[in-house]
């Protein structure tokens, strides 16, 4: 650790002598800056290959991949302010990168200063929360009489309330990640959400009220933890699909208001005009859904490296949450205004790829097919161009994640290659129907969506030869209009979206930088949840087999086998090969190669 420390401490001093030395013409120091951080990170790349995996230095893994692509990100950042030097507008720039680099040198250096080791964000995450929560109520709902351990199970009071104990922990912790995303969800999925989270409360107060009755029977409490298990299966199909939902109009949104908008806007609008207002505030919440799907996106991506790609996105969208609208208003034509939002488009493209290579094909696919086949509707009941256009704009999201070369293989595994054609002719109808939304006024509307409705077509044939899920057989989705029958009692008794959610944080913490207004939606309680009760117990592994999760709907997900062949290459390798990445992008940099 200490090799490390004086090595960062190295990187550390560069930065701090570079103030001195920004001339356009004396790019020595970055030269140098990179050559130390390359020592830094062969360093550590070392220590890792020595080191034994473990949950806690799996998670501190994490942050050193995410804080070294970081400065790797802001490094190259600053070498074109500095190609692209000419006054006190660059510097604004090229400080604001070296403070960013400098953060994250100095959490490193905390890092390797403190015994505690970095906090395992995953181990929170929905998905880690909702298995063990699952685990646990598997101890009293199983029937999977083949397990002798699991059948005579004692479950002495003791024990009982302390599952009890354990499963209120992670559900509250997870009921507030759920808010934190209804927060920002669609407004038709809010009161959905709202009514579900209820409904769970609702069950696991009633689950835990028969824990603490004496002697309660075994079937009692099975019946209990049934119904909650159902609650909370019910809860995570809705996010899944309201998840994917969000992703369209967020990337919709990043189109409309897009940075470049808001630059025009602000010039030709006077400083009290609610318009700009009213703007800036829409792309506020698009950053933060953004940051909800990246924040899910992370706990289903299949390695270290795109989890680390993701967090760096987000990472970029935090630091720029406080620094880009303000320098818009500042001074729109500024060029350190103009140098953020390069930096803003590039880490939105990046985001958007990323997402789209963890996005299940036929999910994504069924999505937009669901929302063409809603904006029809809406069509032939009320014409209106430009909800027509946005579901063009919706459908080139398809050709997007097509493009995606892992997503591309899955055309070619279709049947005698059918989905490649199926792709050409959708790209053909999406053309047609651009080029007559182009016309639109001298073109009848029942033509217009006839082209509409031919269009739904051909994403139809496009998503039903794409292999179907072994979650969810071909065909309408039953489920989801079951569960909205069976919410619409209670949705009509809802007064406002979380009426008796009030003693529940919403979670949404840093994801590396410490900013203002972070620190305004930081959450005010921050329990943790304790190691799982039932793992202390002898019989604690039980091979309980439960319903599938539908997650897999959203996000790709190996199979249970092949997750055993490879864990224990992952969790030994997946880190070495993030930071070998690193290690070659290093190697090119500190040679003094450098290209914007």
């Amino acid at each position: 650790m200490e090799v490390l420390r004086k090595k960062l401490d190295a990187c550390l001093l560069i930065l701090d002598n570079s103030i001195e030395t920004t001339s356009v013409r004396n790019m020595n120091w970055l030269n140098d800056f990179c050559a130390a951080l390359l020592e830094f990170a062969s360093a550590v790349h070392k220590s890792l290959s020595d080191r034994k995996q473990n949950d806690k230095s799996h998670a501190s893994e994490e942050l050193v991949c995410l804080c070294l692509t970081q400065i790797m990100v802001c490094v190259r950042q600053v070498e074109c302010t500095m190609k692209l030097a000419s006054g006190s507008a660059v510097s604004a720039s090229h400080i604001y990168f070296l403070d960013r680099i400098r953060w994250c040198l100095q959490r490193l250096l905390h890092l390797y200063s403190s015994e505690e080791a970095a906090e395992d964000s995953q181990g929170r995450s929905f998905l880690k929360l909702l298995d063990s929560t699952l685990d646990t109520l598997a101890l009293f709902s199983s029937n999977n009489e083949e397990n002798s351990d699991l059948m005579n199970f004692q479950h002495t009071p003791s024990e009982i309330l302390g599952l009890s104990a354990q499963l209120r922990v992670n559900i509250d912790l997870l009921l507030g990640q759920t808010l934190g995303f209804a927060n920002v969800a669609l407004q038709q999925d809010k009161r959905a959400l709202s009514a579900l989270c209820q409904k769970v409360i609702r069950e696991l107060n009633a689950f835990q009220d028969e824990c603490k009755v004496p002697n309660s029977s075994n079937s009692n409490l099975k019946l209990k933890a049934m119904t909650l298990e159902q609650a909370l299966y019910q809860l995570e199909d809705f996010i899944n699909d309201a998840l994917l939902r969000l992703v369209f109009t967020c990337f919709l949104d990043f189109q409309k208001f897009s940075v470049d908008k808001i630059r025009t806007l602000l010039k030709s609008s006077s400083d009290d005009d609610a318009i700009a207002d009213e703007f800036i505030a829409d792309f506020d919440v698009n950053i933060d859904r953004a940051t909800q799907i990246g924040i899910f996106a992370i706990a289903f991506a299949p390695n270290l490296k795109m989890k680390t790609m993701m967090r760096s996105c987000l990472a970029s969208f935090e630091s720029l949450d406080t620094s880009l609208i303000p320098s818009l208003q500042a001074n729109g034509s500024d060029l350190h205004s103009d140098v953020l939002e390069q930096h803003f488009d590039e880490e939105v493209a990046k985001f958007k790829a990323t997402l789209q290579e963890i996005i299940d094909s036929r999910a994504f696919l069924g999505c937009c097919l669901e929302i063409l086949t809603s904006g029809i509707s809406a069509a032939e009941k009320h014409y209106e161009k430009v909800p027509l256009e946005d579901l063009l704009e919706m459908a080139l999201f398809v050709l997007e994640h097509f493009q995606v070369e892992v997503n591309r293989t899955v055309l070619a595994e279709t049947k005698l290659q059918i989905g490649q054609e199926y792709l050409q002719q959708f790209i053909r109808i999406l053309r047609e129907c651009k080029a007559i939304m182009m016309c639109a006024s001298q073109v009848e509307p029942k033509r217009i969506i006839k082209r509409f409705k031919i269009l739904r077509t051909i994403l139809r044939k496009l998503h039903g030869c794409i292999g179907a899920s072994k979650y969810r057989e071909e065909g309408p989705d039953d489920f989801e209009s079951h569960l909205m029958d069976e919410l619409q009692e209670e949705l009509t008794e809802t007064v406002s979206f979380f009426p008796s959610l009030s003693g529940i944080a919403t979670s949404q913490g840093s994801i590396l930088y410490d900013t203002a207004r972070r620190r305004r939606l930081a959450r005010t309680h921050d329990t943790r949840p304790k190691e799982s009760y039932h793992r202390n117990i002898k019989s604690a592994n039980y091979s309980v087999r439960r319903r599938e999760s539908l997650r897999t709907v959203m996000f790709k997900r190996q199979n249970m086998a092949e997750s055993k062949r490879i864990y224990t290459t992952i969790s030994n390798q997946s880190a070495h090969l993030q930071i070998t990445d690193i290690l070659e992008q290093l190697t090119g940099m500190s040679t003094g190669v450098f290209e914007c």
